[in-house]
């Protein structure tokens, strides 16, 4: 019995850091009529001065039809811009985070935040980690 508790609990630790590359749910939270951003790959560190995009997709309940407007939103010094801020219903889910930070940035860990909105409804925020680090 013991045994089988320690692999629950082992199993649990490691989903756990796959919910930080999911937002909460937005629209309408708790129904078919929400939605969530799901990050693809961060990158592990990003140079100063360098470029890296990020993967973000819309993924839709089975009964939310609506346009989604996305900002990208980064601390000073770190530069985050969308390759488009509108995923319309019948478009596709991915849009692109490009992550820039300035030469000067200071290297260390910083997050970037992702929102994304509707007409009505609940927003939602998806944070990326990003580590800059000396070039």
């Amino acid at each position: 019995m013991k045994r089988l508790s320690a692999s629950i609990v082992f199993g649990a630790i490691a989903v756990a850091p796959l919910a930080c590359s999911r937002s909460p749910e937005g629209g309408t939270p708790g129904t078919a009529n929400s939605f969530v951003l799901v990050a693809g790959s961060v990158p592990s560190a990003i140079k100063q001065g360098d470029a890296q995009s990020v993967k973000v997709t819309v993924e839709r309940g089975k009964d939310f039809h609506k346009s989604v407007r996305l900002q990208a939103k980064g601390p000073e010094k770190i530069h985050a811009t969308l390759d488009r801020n509108l995923v319309k219903e019948d478009g596709p889910p991915d849009v692109n985070v490009r992550i820039h930070p300035n030469e000067d940035a200071a290297p260390g860990d910083y997050k970037v935040t992702v929102t994304a909105s509707t007409d009505d409804g609940d927003p939602t925020n998806l944070e990326l980690a990003v580590r800059v680090i000396q070039k």
